[in-house]
């Protein structure tokens, strides 16, 4: 009731104001009436009467505002007349406005985007049920980090283990699906039968699929589709469910799809993709003693990961203990005879699954997030350099304001409000510009993010805009309005319409300057260290020539060629087809392509069995793979067809494995390479320049070569060309597909494209970094440039005294150019103080850089100069063209 009553009265306050103030004002006249026609009846003449009545009262119109004061309201209402006085007076000023509002707005955006990038990945929970106890359980083995669990190992954790409620897979795979004639590529999963259960997936229609009754011997025999598939091939069937089609060259039936709006959200190095269109059901085959299962699995309810880390602790203990001959004996995963005494061999660790997500995108979103932190508060530097200006030139305003009897609160409550309007203004161009940043990054394929389709303008980022909003104005209105409220000159009011600025607003405004020259300083040495990392990258020796280099996927059907001899067979064909197509000069093939996700193995020497093995990178190419890449050989020779027909063990090894394993000669050598349950044995007949096929700054990696047709893989064509990749596409594309390989051929992309994707997070950060830093320099330039045109425009009288005392132009121009300097080289100290504390944080970002990196910040303080120098020049130009005459005149 009582509340009710306060909301009636706040209404009434609001709506009927008239009839108050009629009613305040008739009711104060009858009480002077009152009290004077009392003093009259004692006897004091009316005249003086109304005076006495009206000096008790305290006048009619001062208990007029202290009554309005204790309305309920008030406050509100002058809230609302300060934000009118505000616009009104912005308005007059609309170079003044337009300027802030830009420099806030520049700046709000990038605060707006980064905070939606930052909570879609690293805030919000994920879209599944009771995200929070989902982990994912990295497994080392053989001191081989993260090399993914056996399935044995995901079978027994399921079984044995107290802490997980299900333990599940998933493994990504490139399909075909043909139906109703068509076939197209879609990306596919192969799924244990927990997994998607485990993520609380929801079903349109049929039901989740299930080894047990989808999964023949040799097969799967059933699949569920997403929802996105069902709408685009199936138009919506509804009765879709228990109807067939192919996939991958098998008869599957469809038994469910699932609800709208489904995405995938994994770890990268699990799967990198959020559409996924057919999840095939898949057997674990438990004799299988191979790694690379990755584990996913939920927390029980009130298990913490701290006790479900001590539980796979004991776990790993009891599965060497059960199963020696998996773990030290002849079946051991890629056991060497140095490994089999070595003791423990593998290791699990549960990491929440959001955590692992982010886990390489983090320090990446943090720098970024700082540095937008940065241009913020230069932002708010530069604004409040301008305020203080356009205070001085408002003295006036000011002194009269005192005069009626405005407070110094009463002053800095009208020049937050008009802060307020200014941040307010700035914040909505904000968001639309945080909205076309954020259309720009999702166009970019330059740097993965995960959890990429969240990232979305919604209210929380609105939220954010107008808690910006107010914060910045504080952050650039406060000190301008204190100066302003605490400035009092006690003297008469000038006849001009502003005056001279004391000398402790133009400290201020110069100790302003210089903390935004500092400020500058930090994202412009960060900037220019990633883009030495870069260029670093960009020069980097990566052992083969990428220009002119196409690739195209070739997925052989293994059911229609069962036999090495005749995928061989089929290989050649499609290498004879494609090296017929006008402008094609050389094919080859191989598995995997540089750059495009590569298997590891063990490999030493079979004289040095106790040495630890080294862990190097293999790869399967077929003979004339080299010249098509422009590796050099070193030594020796390349593959032949006679080492394909002949199935001889030889291998070809980079020189960065050569001088690890042979420093006297690689050649004619025999090097083995450890495999689960067996080794094998090859001779080294070529050693190539050094390769990088994991990441381009993955430069100590070794890597080799062996013949494709050793084991049964799918290959992919290199051929060297200068036809344009989007005119011959298609025809490689037809020869493919002419011989008859059993799929439809995969993307056809240009080999630089994977040497872009390497580098693409360190050149996407550069080119944010190099904005942020430019803006920054910008608003440095400005700040700098409008205070020295102030400051010099502030001094026209001195500086005609001097000039009519016999001082030179040159001596003038002298005095601006020394404070610019001065100004800078402080605020440069300063923020190479920063950049000592901050860069560190990056230094696993950056590539053939030291986080002080002398060229870099000489380079730095080189432009600081130029960006003093520059914005000093106008001001000192206008000095010198002062008229001595007419400055002391004006004064």
């Amino acid at each position: 009731m009582r509340f009710a009553h306060k909301v009636k009265r706040l209404l009434s306050n609001a709506f009927q104001r008239n009839a108050l103030e009629y009613t305040l004002d008739a009711e104060l006249r009858a009480y002077v009436d009152e009290m004077t026609d009392r003093k009259i009846r004692q006897g004091v003449p009316r005249e003086e009467a109304q005076r006495q009545a009206l000096l008790e009262v305290g006048g009619i119109e001062n208990v007029k505002e202290e009554v309005r004061d204790s309305w309920l309201g008030r406050g509100i209402e002058a809230t609302f007349q300060d934000i009118r006085f505000a616009c009104r007076t912005l308005l007059r000023s609309p170079g003044f406005t337009v300027v802030v509002v830009a420099t806030l707005a520049l700046a709000m955006s990038s605060n707006l985007t980064m905070f939606s990038l930052m909570r879609a990945v690293l805030w919000r929970p994920l879209p599944y049920r009771d995200p929070n106890r989902m982990v994912v359980i990295e497994v080392d083995a053989r001191n081989v980090l993260n090399a993914g669990a056996t399935r044995q190992e995901l079978i027994a954790l399921g079984e044995r283990s107290r802490s997980f409620e299900k333990t599940s897979t998933v493994d990504r795979t490139d399909a075909s699906l043909e139906y109703a004639g068509d076939v197209e590529n879609i990306a596919a999963a192969n799924i244990s039968d927990d997994f998607l259960p485990l993520l609380g997936v929801r079903l349109a229609l049929g039901r989740m699929p299930h080894t047990r009754i989808d999964s023949g011997r040799q097969q799967p025999s059933a699949i569920l589709i997403s929802n996105e598939l069902w709408q685009r091939r199936f138009f919506a069937d509804p009765s879709i469910i228990g109807k067939s089609c192919r996939v991958n060259d098998l008869d599957m039936a469809i038994v469910g799809v699932l609800a709208p709006g489904f995405h995938l959200f994994l770890p990268p190095a699990i799967i990198d993709s959020e559409q996924i269109d057919v999840w095939i059901p898949s057997r674990l085959d438990v004799t299988d003693p191979h790694r690379g299962v990755p584990l996913l699995a939920r927390l029980r309810p009130g298990v913490t990961l701290g006790q479900a880390n001590a539980d796979l602790k004991t776990l790993a203990a009891q599965f060497e203990r059960d199963y020696p001959d998996l773990y030290f004996g002849s079946k051991a995963w890629q056991a060497s005879p140095f490994d089999l005494r070595s003791g423990a061999n593998v290791r699990f660790t549960a990491r929440p699954l959001h955590e692992e997500m982010t886990r390489e995108v983090r320090p990446a979103l943090f720098l970024l997030s700082g540095a937008v932190g940065f241009v913020l508060l230069i932002a708010c530097v530069n604004v409040a350099n301008l305020m203080l200006a356009r205070g001085s030139a408002r003295q006036r305003e000011w002194e009269i304001r005192r005069a009626l009897g405005a407070g110094g609160i009463r002053i800095i409550r009208q020049q937050l409000t008009e802060s307020l309007v200014l941040a307010t203004a700035a914040a909505a161009l904000g968001l639309l510009g945080a909205r076309l940043a954020l259309g720009a990054i999702a166009q970019q394929t330059a740097w993965h993010i995960p959890l990429q389709s969240r990232i979305e303008i919604d209210a929380y980022v609105a939220l954010f805009a107008l808690v910006l909003s107010a914060i910045t104005s504080v952050l650039f209105g406060l000190l301008p309005a204190w100066r302003q409220a605490s400035s009092k000159t006690g003297r008469a009011l000038p006849a001009g319409r502003s005056e001279t600025a004391g000398s402790g607003a133009r400290r201020l405004q110069r100790i302003l300057v210089a903390t935004e020259i500092a400020l500058s300083i930090v994202p412009l040495v960060c900037g220019g260290l990633m883009l030495r990392s870069f260029l670093n990258l960009l020069h980097s020796p990566l052992g083969f020539d990428p220009a002119n280099v196409i690739t195209a996927g070739v997925p052989i059907d293994f059911k229609r060629y069962p036999t090495m001899e005749g995928r061989l067979a089929l290989l050649r064909d499609v290498i004879d087809r494609v090296s017929a197509i006008p402008g094609v000069q050389s094919v080859s093939a191989a598995d995997p392509l540089p750059l495009a996700g590569q298997e590891r193995r063990r490999v030493g020497r079979p004289d040095r069995p106790d040495t630890p093995p080294i862990l190097a990178t293999q790869q399967f190419t077929l003979p004339g793979y080299l010249r098509v890449m422009g590796t050099p050989l070193r030594a020796g020779r390349d593959f032949t067809a006679e080492d394909l027909k002949a199935e001889r063990a030889v291998a070809i090894i980079d020189e960065g494995l050569a001088k690890r394993l042979w420093p006297e000669g690689a050649i004619g050598k025999r090097m083995v390479v450890y495999r689960t349950g067996w080794l094998n044995d090859f001779e080294v007949i070529g050693v190539t320049s050094g390769v990088r096929v994991t990441r381009v700054r993955d430069g100590n990696v070794p890597h080799f070569m062996i013949p494709y047709s050793l084991y049964p893989r799918e290959m992919s064509l290199v051929i060297k060309t200068r036809e344009a990749p989007e005119r011959i596409a298609p025809r490689i594309k037809a020869e493919v597909d002419a011989a008859h390989i059993g799929r439809k051929p995969l993307e056809v992309r240009p080999l630089s494209d994977y040497v872009s994707d390497s580098i693409g997070d360190t050149r996407f950060i550069m080119f944010v970094l190099a904005m942020f830093a430019g803006t920054s320099v910008l608003l440095a330039v400005v700040g700098l440039y409008g205070t020295l045109a102030y400051l010099t425009a502030q001094r026209t009288r001195e500086f005609g005294i001097r000039m009519a005392l016999g001082s030179s132009v040159g001596a003038i121009i002298a005095i601006v150019l020394k404070e610019s300097i001065l100004l800078s080289v402080v605020g440069t100290a300063l923020g190479l103080m920063g950049v000592a504390a901050v860069t560190g944080a990056i230094r696993e970002m950056l590539y053939g850089v030291r986080p002080l990196d002398s060229m870099t910040l000489l380079g730095v303080i080189a432009l600081i100069g130029a960006v003093a120098l520059g914005a000093a020049s106008v001001p000192a130009w206008r000095a010198a063209r002062i008229d001595p005459q007419t400055s002391l005149r004006s004064e």
